[in-house]
Formats: C-alpha cells, structure tokens, sequence
C-alpha cells in the first residue's frame, strides 16, 4: 500500500527545548544486527556503520518517496520501528515548503527539525524559523538577465512560495513534486524591487531541457556568477541551481546536528540520490547512496543500496543498518 497522508502523529520540538534531540533516547545504542525483510543478500560484501546510528536523515525525492511521490508504507513502519527503538528520522530536502508536507511530513512522525531548500531554510515542528540564509540582490538580478539572455525559464524560491516571469511547461514540471504552484508576477526585478514585496529569495533554479542545461546554461551561469562565490548544483534533469556561497545540504545538516540535536555527524546515517545530496553523504559517519543515484552521489557514499526508491530504499536501509 502506498499513503500520502497519516493518522500517526507528529511530535513537537519545542524552541524552548533546543538543546534536547528528537523524540526516543538518541544516546540509547542501536543493535548493528540487521532485522526484517530489508536485508540484502551481500551484506558481507558491504561497509557497516563504525559505530550505533542514533540518527537518520533523508533526501526526499528519488530517496524517501518512490517515482509517484508516494511514501510506501513499509518505508513508514521502518521509520516507526527506528523511532521507537530511539533513533529519529529527519528529512532533508531541496523543496519548499508547499503541498507535499502536509500530505508526506505527518506519516513520518518526526520531531526533528525540517531542512528545505538545499538547507537555506529550516524550521521546527511548530513552523519557527530556526535558520535562513538568502541570494544577494545583485545576484539574483544577474540570475534574471541571464535566463532572458538564454532564453531559458527561471524559478525564484522563497521559502513557502515560487515566483516566475510567466508559467511554462518547465516551470510547471514543479507541480508534480508537491512544490507551491508557481506565481507569475510579469517583471520579476521590477516585482523583487517594488517596496510592498517582503519576499525571501533563497534559490534561483534554471530550467530548458536538460541537453540545454549541460552544454550550454550551467557552463554559461558557472562563468557569469563566479565573481559572486555562489554555490550551484543540480536535483532534477533540466535543472541547474543557483544558491548563496557555501551553501548546501550538508552544511544545513551540520547546522542543525550541532546548533539544535547535539548529535555528533559520525552517529548519523544519510540517504540520497543526486548531486545536491554530495555534501550530506560526506558529512556523516555513514552516507548511503540509493541504488537509482546518480554517479556524483554513489562516489560520495559509502556504501550503495540494493535497493531503489521504488523499492523502499530508505525502510530497507533502516532495516539492515539501524535496527
């Protein structure tokens, strides 16, 4: 069965509790002895963690959710069995904020704090801001020029909202991930300009096909940007991402292990699938690459699963690495 929504409730981490980790005992040992179903028959073959896991983050799309964007509910009871036995799960992921985590977030029944936006955003489980870094305003002006020079779409992110020049069959590919419908706002610098706009831009996405994408936009965005130190990477096909210098994923899962759960990064155990989720598999003591990843984040883990995000990937590795 697959399930989009959950009765399962999600627990609350409270601000005034910073210093306190995530729902179950993170200090508790996790047995290393793989249990249920999700083993895989070269376990011998494969690295095991160094030491007991007492957290685990996750990548969204192409980890956590399969190719329709459902969360099976096998993945969910693994979650729950994990949490139960004092090891939490938290999600990390490139997307907004928007209509999918209303539907996914709930059925994880995590009380870890949520990383958005390729870690430029993060909050807790009330909706507080706890961190946010943003695009400079000669940045994303630069970013603006250049997709009318390429004549290519461009996406601006704010943390909960997605703003255009006008909707077309890339920007709408957005949609299908549960990402907030985009706005079409005409004049994009005159609007980001205009005194009344309050909006937080933190990424800026360039979208064609992606054969356009990788000859001609990301070497021409890698040229026109270098002077501002911006960090780019790549989630989806037809997609290059610009965000602000040093920013990344990992960096938002350092953040938050230090700052917020107290967990040291060589007790966690990460799983992702593309190049955005590079610096997370690298961070931590145990980085698993989905068996669908692309090359850049297989040579970043450190072990690759059997198994895909079709096949519950994420529950299998709970399975075999954690319970």
């Amino acid at each position: 069965m697959m399930v989009t929504t959950s009765s399962l409730t999600r627990g609350i981490y409270a601000r005034s509790h910073r210093q306190r980790r995530c729902t179950g005992d993170l200090t508790a040992s996790s047995s290393s002895q793989p249990l249920g179903t999700g083993s895989t028959t070269t376990v011998a073959e494969k690295k095991r963690p160094v030491k007991p896991i007492e957290l685990v983050v996750t990548d969204v799309d192409g980890t956590l959710l399969n190719a329709k964007q459902e969360l099976d509910e096998a993945v969910v009871a693994s979650v729950a069995k994990a949490r139960a036995a004092g090891v939490p799960l938290m999600i990390a992921t490139g997307k907004a904020v928007g209509p999918w985590t209303a539907s996914i977030l709930p059925a994880l029944g995590s009380s870890c704090p949520e990383i958005f936006l390729q870690g430029l955003f993060i909050r807790d489980q009330e909706g507080n801001t706890l961190y946010a870094d943003a695009l400079a305003d000669d940045v994303l002006l630069h970013c603006v020029a250049l997709a009318k020079k390429l004549s290519v779409s461009l996406v601006l992110y704010g943390s909960d909202r997605i703003i255009c020049e006008s909707r077309d069959e890339h920007t709408d590919r957005l949609i299908f991930y549960g990402e907030p419908t985009p706005e079409a706002v005409g004049d994009v610098a005159g609007y980001l300009g205009a005194p009344a706009t309050t909006l937080q831009i933190h990424k800026v996405i360039f979208m064609a096909d992606d054969a356009t994408i990788q000859s001609t936009v990301r070497p021409v965005v890698e040229l026109e940007l270098s002077k501002y130190q911006v960090a780019l990477t790549s989630a989806i096909e037809g997609m290059v991402e610009v965000l602000p210098p040093g920013a990344s994923k990992g960096r938002g899962v350092k953040w938050v292990l230090e700052e917020v759960l107290k967990v040291d990064a060589s007790a966690v155990m990460a799983l992702g699938d593309g190049e955005n989720d590079v610096e997370m598999l690298e961070l931590v003591g145990f980085g698993v690459a989905v068996a669908n990843a692309g090359e850049k984040a297989r040579g970043a883990a450190d072990v690759v699963s059997d198994w895909t995000n079709d096949e519950g990937a994420v529950g299998r590795a709970i399975d075999e690495w954690v319970l």
